[in-house]
């Protein structure tokens, strides 16, 4: 595969490094100051990289933006004066990439290196996978409005619990500033949903699961961006494909979701079929789950929340009844405390699922697993219970039943 590799640069600023560094790579590098030698560099190949570096006669966020309507196959590096990087405005614009006026050499040679691997995935017309469409799958936000009550662990060692039950499974992490989904598993993605949104959104031949890593215990994961502030360029309309996208390719998708509200927060609750609401037998947490099922109620999503009760000792604190009276809603399941589990499993970066799963930690994440995939079960129970109550009557009240 030959990468078409051009220069542009309306000053006619020469460019410098960037043609050492692909000379050392045995790369040619083309340079032009021209638009009309530009356009007919890029129309006759479909595996060009191009570096912009305009500020004179035009706009560079304008001219990326022509270049990328005009030519979608191209990867767009923007060469950016320090005080003009704006990542979300040249991603809506089209580019791939950008780089500050004063970018290092390492940083370069990692934009080189990372659009030399995109053509080069571009180029395979088919890796010998094949990708069913899942006809129905389930969607499942893991969230609580106070950090410390476990919510990321919970998520990935339930993402490997479902793996075993024979589930294709995927972990979207909606924490886009500081996630740590895939510090969980011990590993760091070459690929975040960062460069989904720039490579991969709104284009069919980009599937989602590209993009995503796999990890021990056969999951996959769709991992937070590298660097906090390149959240700015991801918006509710992103995590809304990225879900659908997912739920074409998996049977579940878990969503890790940030302690603070946002309109991706709300989207992501929105298009999830359960919330598990996790929440501690301490005041405070309770005060907090309290006011996120008001706000669940407010959106008309709360009779989707269930109730999971993390790091309970039975003995200690409110009893379940008094902590169901508080929250207004019956606890769906509990898992006991077993700090020195959870924290085994975090500085290993290794699931307890896989690690120790024989806990009584691991053996309620599985037995949790298996019920949100049981549902049809607790409903006839339900369904049953309410007729039996019908024929009975509520508690305290005389009725004469003839049988």
């Amino acid at each position: 595969m030959n990468v078409n590799w051009v220069y542009f640069s309306d000053t006619n600023t020469p460019p410098g490094e960037i043609k050492t560094l692909l000379e050392k790579k045995q790369s040619h590098l083309t340079v032009t100051n021209q638009i009309d030698n530009l356009h007919s560099r890029l129309i006759k190949n479909d595996q060009s990289v191009l570096f912009i570096k305009s500020h004179i006669l035009y706009n560079v966020f304008d001219l990326c933006q022509e270049i990328a309507v005009l030519y979608p196959h191209v990867y767009i590096i923007l060469i950016v004066p320090d005080n003009m990087e704006n990542l979300k405005k040249a991603m809506l614009m089209g580019a791939s990439d950008t780089l500050r006026s004063s970018y290092t050499t390492e940083e370069l040679s990692e934009a080189i290196v990372h659009a030399k691997k995109y053509m080069q995935h571009r180029s395979r017309k088919d890796n010998g996978s094949i990708n069913l469409i899942k006809e129905k799958s389930k969607v499942i936000a893991v969230s609580n409005p106070k950090g410390g009550v476990g919510r990321t662990i919970v998520t990935v060692n339930l993402a490997v619990a479902f793996a075993k039950l024979g589930k294709k499974v995927a972990v979207i992490d909606g924490n886009l500033q500081f996630g740590e989904v895939a510090m969980y598993y011990n590993v760091k993605p070459k690929r975040t949903i960062y460069e989904w949104v720039k490579e991969g959104y709104g284009r069919a031949n980009y599937a989602i699961n590209q993009y995503m890593t796999t990890v021990e215990g056969d999951v996959s994961i769709l991992a937070a961006p590298i660097r906090p502030e390149f959240f700015e360029g991801i918006s509710e309309d992103h995590i809304k494909a990225a879900i659908e996208e997912a739920k074409k390719l998996f049977d579940v998708v878990l969503i890790d979701l940030p302690v603070h509200l946002s309109e991706i927060h709300l989207r992501c609750l929105d298009l999830s079929d359960d919330i598990l609401l996790l929440t501690q037998n301490e005041i405070s947490v309770l005060r907090l789950s309290q006011l996120y099922l008001d706000t669940l109620e407010t959106i008309k999503l709360k009779d989707r929340a269930k109730l999971i009760l993390n790091r309970f000792v039975k003995g200690q604190g409110l009893d379940l009844k008094k902590i169901e009276e508080i929250l207004g809603m019956d606890v769906y399941y509990t898992l006991p405390d077993q700090a020195n589990v959870a924290s085994s499993s975090i500085k290993t970066g290794q699931p307890f699922i896989l690690s120790n799963s024989r806990s009584h930690l691991g053996k309620a994440v599985l037995k949790l697993s298996e019920k949100l995939f049981d549902q049809k079960t607790d409903e006839v129970k339900k369904i049953k219970k309410e007729k039996r109550w019908s024929l009975l009557g509520k508690r305290g009240e005389n009725r004469n039943v003839t049988i």
